[in-house]
């Protein structure tokens, strides 16, 4: 049976002190032995307060997003290994947001996943058309070549950490 999975995406919403606020109602009122996988993407700038928050309950913490480089001169972005560096091992690539209003496209994509993938982080892989592609009936052929052109290439263990959403 696949696993029921849970995620909020906060976006660019909520300071340190909103932050430690809504973990603790999180924490207060879901069931510890909740038989859904919940996982929370705070700012970037909240991520390691977030996981340290969250170390002994069954929440995970995932990010809003990563760079496909290593490292080195990329400003205001983070890498897969900082990720790992704070206790993250969650990240969402390939959001509407993100396709849409930075331009990312399918073989960017496909580069983010190998580099997760590479640091061991599990992947929720965002997918799908927008209205204008549903009312031209184009949405079969984009979603098609989204997941073509981001994902067949892996090999079959790779699944294991690609979450589709």
């Amino acid at each position: 049976m696949r696993q029921k999975i849970v995620a909020g995406n906060w976006k660019m919403h909520k300071n340190a002190e909103e932050t430690e606020d809504l973990l603790n109602d999180l924490i207060d009122k879901l069931p510890s032995d909740a038989e859904v996988h919940i996982i929370v993407a705070p700012t970037f700038v909240n991520l390691a307060s977030a996981v340290e928050h969250l170390e002994f309950t069954n929440i995970n913490v995932a990010a809003q997003n990563m760079h496909q480089a290593e490292g080195g001169a990329f400003t205001g972005e983070i890498s897969a290994d900082m990720l790992k560096s704070v206790g993250v091992n969650t990240v969402i690539l390939g959001h509407s947001e993100r396709r849409a209003y930075f331009h990312e496209n399918n073989s960017l994509l496909k580069s983010k996943v190998d580099t997760a993938l590479k640091h061991e982080l599990v992947v929720i892989f965002c997918f799908g058309e927008e209205l204008k592609d549903r009312q031209s009936e184009n949405h079969f052929n984009l979603v098609e070549n989204q997941l073509k052109d981001s994902l067949f290439h892996l090999e079959e263990k790779d699944w294991a950490n690609i979450i589709l959403a």
